[in-house]
C-alpha cells in the first residue's frame, strides 16, 4: 500500500475577507462624532462668517474640506501595515521640531500667542501631538526592559518630551504642552518604567508646571481668577461664567439646534473652546451626555486595540493615541464646567479647526489599523488551533481487471502530515480522485445497461 501525505499550503497573504475586519464600533463612533461636530461648527459659525467673511458657510466649508482630507487619509492609513510608521517616526519628529522653530520666528501673533503659519491656518503644535506619540511608542518598544535603567529610560525620555514641550510653551501654549506631557508620561509608565522613575518624573514635571504657571503672565492671571472664583463665583473668568450660563440655560433637552443665544457674543470662541457649552445650551443635558458616551466608547475601543495588539509598538501607539484624545476631551470638559482653571483646549472632532480635525482623523486611522491587525491575528490563530478534517481515502484502480476483482487500493492519507506540501504530489492525488470518480460512473452505467438487456 502506498501512502501519500497531503496538507493545505500555508501562506502569509491576507484573505480578502480579512481585510475588512475593522473595529466597526470605533469607526461608527468616530463618524457620529464627526457628523455631530460638523453640525455644531455650522451652528456656531454661520453668524460669524456672515459678519466677517460675507458668507454664512465660510467656516463650515473649510471644516468640510479638512474633514474630507482627514477621512481620505484615514481610509488609506487603515489599509497598510502600521509597523511602517516606525521608519518615519524619527524624521517626522525632527520635521516637527523644525516647524515649531519656524513658528517662533515667522509665525503671526493671534490673541497674544504665536501658534500658526499661513495666517494661523496651520498649527504645528497639533502635528506635534501625533509626532510625539509615534516616536515615544517606537522608542519605548525598542528599549524593552532597559527603560528601567535611568540612563536608557528616564533621562532620554525627559529630554525628548521636554524639548517638544519647551518649544510649545514658547508660543505660548501651556495647555498643549501639558497634554503632550501627560500622554507621554502615561505611555512611559505603562511601557514598564520603574515607579521610582515615574515618581521622580512627576515631581520634576509638576515643579516645572507650577513654575510656569506663576511665571507666564496669562497663566498666572487665570490661576488667580480660578482661586478667586472658588470663594466668589461671580469673579470667575468671563469665558467660564458664560459657559456655565449656557449649560444652565439648556436644561435637560436644550433650546433646540441652532437656537443658542450665548454663541452670538457673550460666549467667546463658541466655535472652538466653547463648543461644548453651546451643545449644552442647544441640546441640553441629554445632548451633552450623548457626546460624553461617544467619547467613552472611543476610549473603550482604543484601549481594547492597545490590549490586543500583536506587538509592543502597536500596543503603545494605540495607548498613546487613545490617551491623547481622551485627555484632550477631559481637559475641555473640565474647563467648561469650571473644574480647573480656564485654558484654551479644543475638543476633538467637535471644535472648529482644520489642522486639529485632519490630524485627529489620521490618528484614528492608525488606531483602526492596529485594531484590524489584532482582529486578523486572532482569526488566524483560531484557524491554526482548529483541527484539520482528514481527506477521504481514495482507491486507485486501473485496467479492465479491476472490474472483475478487487485489488489492493493505494490510500491517500493525511496522517503524519509534513510541514510542507509537494505540489506535484497534491496534483497527482486530486487527479487520481477524479479518475476514480469517472471510472465508478462508467462502471455504474455499464451495470445498468447489462441489467436492462437481461430483462429483455
Amino acid at each position: 500500500m502506498e501512502t501519500i501525505n497531503v496538507i493545505r499550503r500555508q501562506t502569509d497573504r491576507i484573505r480578502p475577507s480579512l481585510r475588512f475586519q475593522f473595529d466597526y464600533w470605533m469607526l461608527l463612533t468616530v463618524v457620529a462624532l464627526l457628523i455631530f461636530g460638523l453640525l455644531m461648527v455650522y451652528s456656531t459659525t454661520f453668524d460669524y462668517g456672515w459678519r466677517f467673511k460675507d458668507d454664512s458657510q465660510y467656516y463650515f466649508k473649510r471644516q468640510m474640506v479638512a474633514a474630507g482630507l482627514g477621512l481620505s487619509a484615514m481610509l488609506v492609513i487603515m489599509q497598510f501595515d502600521y509597523r511602517i510608521l516606525r521608519r518615519v517616526s524619527v524624521p517626522f519628529l525632527l520635521g516637527t521640531f523644525v516647524l515649531l522653530g519656524v513658528v517662533l520666528f515667522t509665525g503671526e501673533e493671534l490673541q497674544g500667542a504665536v501658534r500658526g503659519l499661513a495666517s494661523g491656518s496651520y498649527q504645528p503644535s497639533e502635528l506635534a501631538k501625533l509626532a510625539t506619540v509615534m516616536y515615544i511608542a517606537h522608542w519605548l518598544s525598542s528599549k524593552g526592559d532597559r527603560i528601567k535603567d535611568i540612563t536608557y529610560g528616564l533621562l532620554p525620555f525627559s529630554v525628548i518630551t521636554g524639548t517638544v514641550c519647551a518649544l510649545i510653551v514658547r508660543q505660548p501654549d501651556l495647555s498643549t504642552a501639558i497634554l503632550i506631557a501627560l500622554t507621554s508620561f502615561t505611555v512611559f509608565f505603562i511601557a514598564g518604567a520603574d515607579w521610582r522613575q515615574f515618581a521622580l518624573a512627576g515631581l520634576v514635571g509638576g515643579t516645572a508646571f507650577i513654575f510656569l504657571m506663576f511665571t507666564l503672565p496669562h497663566a498666572r492671571g487665570r490661576v488667580d481668577a480660578y482661586t478667586t472664583a472658588l470663594q466668589d463665583p461671580s469673579q470667575a473668568h468671563w469665558h467660564v461664567q458664560q459657559s456655565l450660563i449656557a449649560l444652565g440655560t439648556g436644561g435637560w433637552f436644550g433650546e433646540g439646534l441652532g437656537r443658542s443665544t450665548q454663541k452670538f457674543g457673550p460666549l467667546p470662541f463658541a466655535h472652538t473652546d466653547g463648543v461644548m457649552a453651546v451643545i449644552g445650551e442647544e441640546l441640553g443635558f441629554i445632548g451633552s451626555m450623548t457626546v460624553i458616551v461617544l467619547f467613552v466608547i472611543l476610549a473603550w475601543r482604543g484601549f481594547l486595540a492597545a490590549k490586543h495588539a500583536r506587538d509592543s509598538y502597536g500596543s503603545l501607539l494605540a495607548l498613546g493615541i487613545t490617551c491623547w484624545l481622551c485627555y484632550q476631551a477631559l481637559i475641555n470638559l473640565a474647563v467648561i464646567t469650571a473644574v480647573i482653571p480656564f485654558t484654551g483646549m479644543p475638543i476633538p472632532f467637535l471644535s472648529y479647526g482644520g489642522t486639529s480635525l485632519a490630524i485627529t482623523l489620521v490618528a484614528v486611522g492608525i488606531l483602526l489599523n492596529i485594531s484590524r491587525d489584532a482582529a486578523i491575528g486572532k482569526t488566524l490563530a483560531r484557524e491554526e488551533r482548529r483541527p484539520q478534517m482528514p481527506l477521504q481515502p481514495s482507491v486507485v484502480s486501473g485496467g479492465a481487471s479491476a472490474r472483475r476483482e478487487p485489488r489492493t487500493p493505494t490510500v491517500i492519507s493525511t496522517e503524519a502530515v509534513p510541514q510542507t506540501m509537494n505540489k506535484e504530489v497534491a496534483d497527482a492525488h486530486f487527479s487520481v480522485r477524479r479518475r476514480d470518480r469517472r471510472r465508478n460512473l462508467s462502471g455504474a452505467r455499464g451495470r445498468r445497461r447489462n441489467g436492462r438487456s437481461g430483462r429483455r
